[in-house]
């Protein structure tokens, strides 16, 4: 790749690019998606929308994304990389600004839905490119850097809409499109050093392997789904259960969606630093299972210090998908995890679409949070015993 001499040299392009990765996941995941949660309970006691229609509004997210990782392939080789980037960074600005006009839920459900197809999208081709110019050594910084923005949007969200909502929900929306605007124009910055070219870059790379099923491979896609199905709860429904269900206030939701955004900027790295020193069978047992206890907590215990604790424990989830990605790493190898790891991804969004609109019939027909709690609590536990079982005996690798 040929770089032009007002470019950053090649030994900081990885750190560019990661920037770039991390301000889009900034709009697209950490705006995109999770600047919705604090808004719920604005957005029902407005009577802009019904208790059904907030949750039906959220799970669409979740639609789109799946709708959004199946096409990704088609729109990589239209654009190329770069290209798609730049289009999906424009759609999700866009998306963020639409939102703020009040006409209603079908309005309101395809912008959303549309945004969760940009961030499947997003997710795919912003970590494939950071991870492919880092040099040797830099590969967890350059995903860490990609994993904080998300961190960073769910944080200024929850700092910023409480004090918007001040002045109309509309006003909040308009905010959180204006905080877009500068990660926008960041993102572009460390994106422009690719150019336009449609290519990686890279010789052309031969096809993966077949995947082999056994129980690894079962096992590995099962802690995926399980951990897709039990993040649910906390993305939809926590701010609403903590305003609207425990009589608080939108600030209160609000500082605890900060809280659940510093878990998520801590969490890559504090996770790593863990597997690290126990292996990552175990870290990825621990994991699991401390992010269960996070969401079943507030079921048996609503105490102040009980919901601190989930929200910063839930919220440090993203250091179990790196976990995660290791331990599939670790037992597939470099050769077959790549398979392995897409059709994981493939059926756990299949199945997170599906597990979205569940939530939301259960919590229309109890009109209670808790059974979404146990639900979302035993799905990770579920994950966390999965993980104890997995073994590669063919790799020599517990």
């Amino acid at each position: 790749m040929t770089i032009a001499p007002d470019k950053p040299s090649s030994s900081l392009i990885w750190f560019r690019l990661s920037i770039a990765g991390g301000a889009t996941l900034l709009i697209g995941m950490g705006l995109g998606r999770f600047s919705y949660s604090p808004l719920i309970p604005a957005l029902i006691e407005a009577r802009q929308l019904s208790a059904w229609q907030a949750g039906a509004i959220g799970a669409s997210n979740f639609v789109g994304y799946l709708v959004g990782a199946l096409l990704a392939p088609s729109i990589k080789m239209r654009w190329g990389e770069a290209k798609a980037m730049r289009i999906s960074l424009l759609v999700a600005l866009i998306s963020l600004f639409a939102c703020a006009l009040p006409w209603g839920f079908e309005w309101l459900i395809f912008w959303r839905g549309l945004l969760g197809a940009i961030v499947g999208v997003m997710m795919i081709y912003c970590l494939a490119i950071a991870t492919r110019y880092a040099p040797p050594g830099k590969l967890g910084a350059a995903t860490g850097i990609v994993y904080t923005g998300v961190g960073f949007g769910i944080l200024l969200s929850g700092s910023l809409i409480p004090w918007l909502l001040k002045f109309g929900i509309a006003i909040a929306w308009a905010g959180i499109g204006a905080v877009g605007i500068m990660a926008f124009l960041l993102a572009l910055w460390g994106w422009s050093v690719l150019g336009d070219q449609n290519s990686t870059g890279l010789s052309p790379q031969p096809p993966h392997p077949k995947i082999q099923w056994n129980y690894t491979v079962l096992g590995l896609i099962s802690t995926r789904v399980f951990f897709s199905i039990g993040l649910i709860p906390h993305t939809i429904y926590w701010v609403d259960f903590l305003v609207r269900g425990l009589g608080n206030q939108i600030e209160f939701g609000g500082m605890h969606w900060m809280l659940f955004g510093l878990g998520a900027i801590g969490g890559t790295y504090l996770w790593g630093r863990l597997a690290d020193r126990l292996g990552f069978r175990a870290g990825l047992v621990l994991a699991f299972g401390t992010v269960a206890s996070g969401i079943l907590l507030p079921v048996l215990n609503s105490a102040n210090w009980a919901l601190v604790v989930s929200s910063i424990v839930v919220g440090a989830q993203p250091g179990l998908t790196a976990i995660m990605s290791g331990r599939f790493h670790q037992l597939m190898g470099s050769d077959g995890m790549a398979a392995v790891w897409r059709m994981s991804a493939l059926i756990s969004t299949i199945l997170q679409a599906i597990f979205a609109y569940g939530y939301v019939a259960i919590f229309d027909f109890t009109g209670s949070y808790l059974p979404i709690f146990i639900v979302g609590g035993a799905s990770m536990a579920i994950g966390a015993i999965i993980a104890l079982t997995l073994r590669n005996p063919a790799r020599g690798i517990k």
